[in-house]
């Protein structure tokens, strides 16, 4: 029982790091969301789109193994 909780710990330190990292990099190369969003033509409508098919995916695969 230790050991998983020693891993789950272990993981969220490692996403803790690897997000501040990254906001580092942002930081230093002057990157937004936004910017990235713009780069790839993307807009938040079109993402809060994504996240609702994955989520009605993810509900449909739930209920065909029930």
């Amino acid at each position: 029982m230790k050991n998983i909780i020693k891993n789950k710990q272990d993981g969220f330190i490692k996403l803790i790091i690897v997000i501040i990292i990254a906001l580092l990099l942002m930081k230093y190369f002057h990157v937004t969301i936004t910017g990235i969003l713009n780069y790839f033509h993307l807009t938040w409508t079109d993402i809060m789109n994504w996240f609702q098919q994955a989520l009605n995916w993810f509900k449909d695969l739930f209920n065909s193994v029930k």
